[in-house]
């Protein structure tokens, strides 16, 4: 496959419109199977994005909804007794906390890399019904070593998921990302709302049901549910997109939508069959954009950890009921909904990252300052909204970024791993510093500072990409007004990755 011709068409995301591959260049074959086709190839591509749209991003988003449900599910525990019926002191409580997040760091770069060894329905699905299994057990714990050790696994098996950003650039532009990442992506708040909704009801209809407590029938459902979708997954969800090209697979059959599915894969700067790259791991930890979208991401990710795990008791110090603060928790997870798919479609509409992400640093640090600075409930709720109405897309939005901003597939991959080692690490921290109720002044005041750290980073990004797309096209003008073409721009994206001549950044 002569990956240096197809490149060479590849000026930036912003031109991906005019490329167009033989079939030769898609499949290594000229067959006539390959080229018949009496569609044209708008509506082809509209047909394959609507198929990716309605199964591989519902799949994924699955996979993060229990994700967050299970990984959740302790902080709700606590409210049904779990801590006093397991004779938890707080610290081992926060320990059970804390071990989750050394299992998403000891596993997350080979999570990463996962899915270009073995086939994405057997990684994805094969996570989901383990980390479901975990949670089930988590009802038949009697100890504090047993929660321990199945949060522990809960950890491992979680850190794969959260490598869907990956996966999703494989199949979508880098114009197309940040919407699809928040529908994946958006599941996370509806957890939270449903989490507590499945609290609700199993405390108050299922406590003292067939000789259990009410927080093992909450573990129970939630397990089963997971491992359910798990196996839904192993069964549907497609391989890589050049697998899909050369095979076929039950969502792509025609040679059209195969061929489709190549062209628009190479658009988004991936070359096919690309393989894990040690010389592109070590480049991308030398990169300071790694890092500093690792901070900006981390900072998001915080808030939404803490949330998960410190929510409901949050909310229960305004004043409510344990039964009524598993529903008032449901309220900034509602806000999110809503503001995680605004923000996202507006931010690829207007093709900008740098301004929302600075907008929603903004918000969840006023967030910050009420909770810090009020007594009052309603205020206290409004404060909970602001944070977790703008980390969710903040999270995206730097997600999609940081995929978007690195060229080949193990540099591309490595600064997400980089990121959820930010992520985890801060989690971990997190679950140490809400020890002060009813206020929580150093959990807060240790978030607020971290969210404006990840403010400063996102705008020190920004700058040193604007002055490389800048630097490019000063060198594209001088080879052009020389008549000359750049000798670079026949090689790949593997092997330049984002240094190649025709690769710009979003900003």
């Amino acid at each position: 496959m002569e990956h240096g011709v197809i490149d060479t068409k590849l000026s930036s995301e912003a031109r991906y419109e005019d490329v167009e591959l033989a079939p030769k260049d898609a499949f290594g074959d000229s067959s006539p199977a390959a080229t018949s086709s009496d569609e044209l190839p708008g509506i082809v591509e509209k047909k394959v994005l609507r198929k990716q749209d309605f199964t591989i991003v519902p799949l994924l988003a699955g996979c993060t909804f229990f994700v967050f449900l299970d990984r959740a599910a302790l902080g709700n525990a606590r409210l049904m007794n779990f801590q006093k019926d397991l004779h938890l002191s707080n610290q081992e409580f926060f320990n059970c906390l804390m071990i989750i997040y050394v299992g998403y760091m000891s596993f997350e770069l080979p999570a990463t890399l996962s899915i270009r060894v073995f086939r994405p329905n057997w990684v994805y699905g094969g996570a989901v019904v383990f980390f479901g299994l975990c949670a089930l057990l988590t009802s038949e714990a009697r100890s504090y070593a047993s929660v321990m050790v199945l949060r522990l696994l809960l950890g491992f098996g979680e850190s794969v998921i959260q490598t869907g950003f990956v996966y999703l650039s494989l199949w979508y532009t880098n114009k197309e990302l940040t919407t699809r990442c928040a529908f994946w992506f958006g599941t996370t708040p509806l957890a939270g709302m449903f989490s507590g909704l499945i609290a609700y009801g199993t405390q108050r209809n299922l406590e003292g049901k067939l000789g259990k407590y009410s927080w093992e029938w909450y573990y129970i459902i939630e397990g089963c549910l997971t491992i359910f979708w798990g196996l839904l997954v192993v069964a549907l969800l497609p391989k890589v997109p050049e697998l899909v090209g050369k095979r076929g697979s039950w969502l792509f059959r025609s040679e059209a939508e195969r061929s489709m599915v190549m062209q628009r894969t190479i658009r988004a700067n991936n070359v096919p069959d690309a393989k894990p790259r040690l010389d592109q791991i070590w480049k991308s930890l030398k990169d300071p954009k790694t890092w500093l979208g690792g901070l900006a991401i981390g900072a998001a990710a915080l808030n939404i950890a803490a949330f998960s795990s410190f929510l409901p008791t949050i909310v229960h110090q305004f004043g409510f009921t344990p039964l009524h603060t598993q529903l008032m928790s449901m309220i900034p997870y509602a806000c999110a909904v809503v503001s995680l798919p605004t923000v996202s479609i507006l931010s690829d509409r207007w093709q900008k990252r740098m301004l929302p992400m600075m907008c929603c640093f903004s918000l969840i640090i006023v967030g910050f300052i009420i909770v810090l600075t009020t007594t009052r409930r309603d205020a206290g709720m409004v404060g909970c909204s602001l944070i977790a109405a703008a980390s969710y897309p903040c999270l995206v939005m730097g997600g999609s970024w940081q995929m978007s901003s690195h060229g080949g597939f193990s540099k591309r991959s490595t600064p997400w791993a980089v990121s959820q080692l930010f992520i985890q690490t801060w989690s971990i921290v997190a679950t140490q510093i809400y020890t002060q109720p009813p206020h929580f002044y150093k959990g807060h005041g240790t978030l607020l500072g971290l969210n404006a750290v990840g403010m400063l980073a996102t705008f020190t990004k920004y700058w040193i990409m604007k002055k490389s797309n800048a630097k490019k096209d000063q060198v594209a003008r001088d080879f052009a007004a020389r008549g000359q073409q750049n000798p670079d721009s026949d090689k790949t994206y593997e092997e330049l990755c984002d240094d190649h001549p025709n690769f710009r950044y979003v900003l």
